[in-house]
């Protein structure tokens, strides 16, 4: 497990990714080079190591991480003050992405899976390209869109099968919890 570097200190520079790096990352693909060249411009190489948490679950974030190398825990917390591994984030994805459009806290955090390389967009950089029109900020909204409607029909498709489920597994744990939140809290 990789050590970070002392306050202050600088630690080894790792050569950051190239133009063609970046256009292998599905959410910049169809970004045109001169727009993944400004968005490189804007963006920053952060090393993690393993278990370090990334962004924290309640906390407002402040960019877009995208994995060059290692993997991605995705955690929510549970009613009993643990954590639950929601998802695993590989080479190749992003996550933030609502940091960029909105101001509301995380409502997971993200932790280093493995040493992890990742690549920071900031907020302040994405919001200031997409007011002076940037096609590739547009573009990555309309990604972001995609992304977030696929997330919400298997959420959707999740949320059936645990509604039809039969009455004796629906009454077990954390799936009866669920449905007496969902039928109580939301508006159809």
């Amino acid at each position: 497990m990789a050590k970070r570097a002392a306050k202050g200190a600088k630690a080894p520079a790792s050569p950051g990714p190239t133009k063609a790096d970046l256009k292998k990352i599905p959410a910049f693909a169809s970004m045109h080079s001169a727009d993944v060249e400004t968005f490189l411009s804007h963006m920053a190489v952060r090393p993690e190591s393993e278990g370090e948490p990334i962004l924290r679950e309640g906390a407002v974030g402040d960019g877009l991480f995208v994995i060059l190398e290692g993997s991605v825990s995705i955690t929510r917390k549970n009613r009993k003050g643990g954590e639950r591994e929601v998802a695993v984030l590989e080479k190749g994805e992003v996550f933030g992405e609502m940091d960029l459009i909105s101001d509301r806290p995380h409502n997971s955090g993200a932790k280093a899976r493995s040493d992890a390389r990742l690549l920071f967009l900031p907020k302040k950089a994405f919001q200031d390209l997409l007011r002076e029109g940037n096609p590739g900020a547009a573009g990555l909204v309309i990604y972001f869109a995609r992304m977030l409607s696929a997330r919400l029909d298997a959420n959707n498709k999740r949320m059936m099968e645990i509604l039809e489920a039969p009455k004796d597994a629906a009454k077990t744990g954390e799936f009866a919890e669920f449905k007496r939140r969902l039928l109580r809290e939301w508006s159809f």
